[in-house]
C-alpha cells in the first residue's frame, strides 16, 4: 500500500514539475520575443519564472529525496559496520522528520499565514501562495521519510521506479 502511494505520488510530482518546466520555457521564450522583437517587454514573465522555479525546486527536491537522486555524503557512514549504518540511517530519518515538521511545515505554515495579505507586484497573487511550496514539500518529505521507516522496519526494500514511467 505504501509503495503504491509512493509510486502514484512520484508520477504526479513528475508530471506536475515537467508541465511547469514546459510552461516556464514557453514563458521565457515569450519574454525574449516580447523584449527583442516587439520592443515591449513582458511585465509578468520574470516574476512568473522566479516563482515557478521556487515551486519546481521545492517539489522536485522532495521527489529527489524519495528516489535517492539528491546529493548524499556517505563517505563517513560507509566506513561503519552494517549495524551502525542502519542506526545512522534511522537517526538521519528521525532528524529529517523533525526538520520537515518544525522548519518546513510549521515554519512554512507560519510564513504562508504571515504573507497571505501581501501581493506580488506583476502577477497580483498573494505571496502566501509562493511560500506554500515550503509546507507542501515538507509534507511530501515527511511522508517519504515515514514510508521509508515503514518499509525498513517491515524489511521491505525501498521501491521506486528508476525511470518513473509516466
Amino acid at each position: 500500500m505504501v509503495n503504491t502511494i509512493n509510486r502514484w505520488l512520484s508520477k504526479v510530482i513528475t508530471v506536475l514539475t515537467s508541465a511547469m518546466l514546459v510552461i516556464m520555457v514557453l514563458v521565457a521564450l515569450w519574454q525574449v520575443v516580447s523584449r527583442y522583437l516587439l520592443n515591449d517587454p513582458s511585465t509578468f514573465s520574470q516574476e512568473f519564472l522566479r516563482y515557478s522555479l521556487i515551486w519546481i525546486t521545492m517539489i522536485g527536491g522532495a521527489l529527489a529525496f524519495h528516489t535517492k537522486k539528491h546529493i548524499a555524503v556517505e563517505m563517513v557512514t560507509n566506513r561503519f559496520s552494517p549495524g551502525l549504518q542502519k542506526t545512522a540511517h534511522f537517526a538521519v530519518l528521525a532528524f529529517l522528520i523533525l526538520f520537515s515538521i518544525i522548519v518546513m511545515i510549521y515554519g512554512g505554515v507560519w510564513l504562508v499565514s504571515l504573507t497571505m495579505s501581501q501581493q506580488t507586484v506583476s502577477l497580483g497573487i498573494p505571496m502566501g501562495y509562493i511560500y506554500l511550496s515550503l509546507p507542501t514539500s515538507g509534507v511530501l518529505i515527511l511522508w517519504f521519510c515515514i514510508s521509508e521507516l515503514i518499509n525498513a522496519s517491515a524489511g521491505t526494500p525501498h521501491d521506486f521506479d528508476q525511470t518513473l514511467d509516466v
